[in-house]
């Protein structure tokens, strides 16, 4: 599976946005930002958003297992997570949707953003949004953990996220993109389209990465 990559204008979260320009930063020119280095804004709420896991390589690849998560990523996955796979913390076809886009945030080495709607156990439109970066530690310049932070939001206000990563009948389609720290920011549209609109439009064709 390839992605586009896109300006990190795209991410909408503005947490999300401060967690990719510190990455950025971080990183500078040079490798993987080190995780040992990595603290949360505990003054923003950081921290019930994040989820880390470590990297377990078998022949090259990747698989993820959960090192910590926040009370708010708990509660997304219906489960304590610290010590799973992240794989079996979920239902099969929402692993399998999630999975391709955990290996293209090792397999790049960048930020990966995704955007999916949802609906909570009443019925209430849920939008989730989830970034992805790569860190790495003192042994090497490969991925060695990946950080995950999940945003749920809804334009009814309050909702439900208890379960709303598992507790679906169909997995909704996501749009993933690369974030690319060397591509200019784009230029406005004559007429801005909606969420809806847009988002999902470019999802249904995506441009794949070289």
């Amino acid at each position: 599976m390839s992605f586009q990559k896109a300006h990190v204008s795209i991410v909408r979260s503005i947490r999300q946005v401060s967690l990719l320009r510190d990455w950025q930063r971080t990183r500078g020119n040079g490798d993987l930002p080190n995780i040992a280095d990595f603290v949360p804004d505990e003054r923003a709420g950081d921290a019930a958003d994040l989820l880390m896991a470590e990297i377990r390589y078998v022949d090259e690849t990747p698989s993820y297992l959960c090192h910590s998560a926040g009370e708010r990523v708990e509660e997304l996955f219906d489960q304590r997570m610290t010590g799973r796979w992240l794989r079996d913390s979920l239902d099969g076809p929402m692993a399998d949707t999630l999975r391709p886009v955990w290996d293209a945030c090792v397999r790049h080495m960048l930020p990966i953003y995704c955007i999916a709607p949802f609906s909570d156990t009443d019925n209430c439109p849920v939008t989730l949004e989830q970034i992805f970066l790569p860190y790495g530690d003192s042994n090497g310049v490969r991925p060695a953990f990946m950080l995950g932070a999940l945003h749920a939001w809804s334009t009814e206000g309050r909702f439900n996220a208890q379960g709303l990563l598992r507790n679906v009948a169909k997995v909704p389609l996501h749009w993933t993109v690369i974030i690319d720290p060397v591509l200019k920011k784009p230029m406005p549209p004559a007429e801005e389209a909606s969420l809806d609109d847009a988002v999902f439009d470019i999802a249904l064709a995506p441009t794949p990465v070289r």
